[in-house]
């Protein structure tokens, strides 16, 4: 019954409208369908619907953010499955509805760049929910569908990104793994593989090295090796970062070499999900060489990644800043340290990411031990002006 019901509302609205979001479905059975990766993968249009209604309510958004980062198998697309068939009645979807989800594409990737994953990341689920979704639902052309699901899938990924910088680990998993999902339906390969590296950063970060290096492994095993040469470094670095976690230098610094070398050879089109900035491959160099012991190329690769990098790029600078101070100050120069913590504070204010957050408290603690230094003072009196009131420590 849900599912004709379901069925007869989206034909009425000319939106796509699931089982769940017909409140028909029972309570615990509700809850279960909007915290399954394993669905978010096998029914992706539908769930991304009904998760993306949901994380639009206050109410229901509650019980999302507080949904659990777990590690899933890492089990790849079949590439050898059927597409989806795409709905046959009504208006059709023509190549003007993927423009404008493109457009909204380099629209969020610039504006969490500037301002973080805290700004405007409801609004985007609600885009998803209502725009998309109505688009999602009418007839297409398969070139056309594809591209709906491919562009569709690009702004999951982004909300999932934005999610994890927002401080929910948990809900981010799941939207990652409804763009496996959409990119998977779309046959779009070298989005997938983005998808499964940008989920290896999350695991790395969560702390999770042995699932972070099946990602990065996954990545790579999805593209083969005909991938275009900004994608392989790209999804190279990420794997050398991954092994470098794993006590793995030689295969790591072999991936470094070849991701430069990729890199170099690049001459893809600018955009979120084409390009690979010099600046993003330094600053994987960077972490790769900080987690072997290399502290001083590791340095110097940072010193290399803030040189490149844009400055409409606000929130990497930062973070940039951040993990520099912290590694000069691990090697005992105070002064130098204190330059970029200052730097790292001069876009704190402006930036709502808990990863920000984070990077704030790590400097509280760092300087605690050199409070009594002239240069600390001022900088410890600063950044105590800046804390705000969701800052504790």
């Amino acid at each position: 019954m849900p599912e004709l019901v379901a069925a007869a509302l989206s034909r009425r609205t000319g939106r796509l409208i699931t089982p769940e979001a017909t409140g028909l479905a029972a309570p615990s059975e509700h809850d279960d369908w909007l915290i399954s990766p394993e669905i978010a993968q096998s029914s992706p249009t539908r769930y991304l619907v009904d998760i993306a209604h949901a994380d639009t309510d206050p109410y229901r958004r509650a019980f999302l953010t507080r949904s659990a980062y777990t590690l899933t198998a890492v089990v790849l697309h079949d590439w050898s499955l059927p597409r989806t068939t795409p709905p046959t009645r009504g208006r059709r979807a023509t190549t003007a509805d993927v423009e404008i989800m493109q457009e909204m594409v380099h629209l969020v990737a610039d504006r969490a760049e500037h301002r973080g994953g805290g700004h405007g990341r409801s609004a985007l689920a609600a885009y998803l929910a209502d725009d998309v979704s109505r688009v999602l639902a009418l007839s297409a052309s398969a070139p056309v569908r594809r591209d709906l699901l491919a562009a569709c899938a690009e702004l999951t990924h982004l909300l999932a990104q934005i999610t994890d910088d927002a401080g929910y680990p948990g809900l981010a998993q799941r939207y990652f793994h409804t763009a496996l999902g959409l990119a998977g339906e779309a046959g779009h390969r070298t989005l997938y593989a983005i998808t499964l590296r940008a989920m290896s950063a999350q695991a790395l970060r969560m702390h999770q090295y042995k699932y972070a290096a099946e990602l990065a492994e996954g990545a790579l095993q999805t593209v083969g090796t005909d991938a275009g040469h900004a994608v392989m470094a790209f999804l190279l670095s990420q794997r050398a970062v991954a092994r470098s976690h794993g006590g793995e230098q030689r295969l790591a610094l072999k991936d470094l070499t070849d991701a430069e070398t990729r890199h170099g050879q690049a001459t893809s089109p600018s955009g979120p999900f084409t390009a690979y900035p010099r600046a993003g491959l330094d600053y994987q160099r960077a972490q790769a060489l900080m987690r072997m012991g290399r502290r001083a190329d590791a340095v110097v690769a940072f010193q290399d990644c803030l040189r490149h990098r844009s400055p409409a790029h606000r929130r990497s600078q930062a973070l940039t800043q951040a993990r520099l101070a912290e590694l000069l100050l691990d090697g005992g120069h105070v002064e130098q340290a204190c330059v970029h913590w200052n730097l790292f504070l001069d876009h704190y204010p402006h930036i709502r990411s808990n990863h920000m957050d984070e990077a704030f408290i790590r400097l509280r603690s760092a300087l605690r031990p050199h409070r009594r230094q002239r240069r600390v003072v001022s900088l410890w009196d600063r950044a105590a002006e800046l804390r705000g009131p969701h800052i504790t420590s």
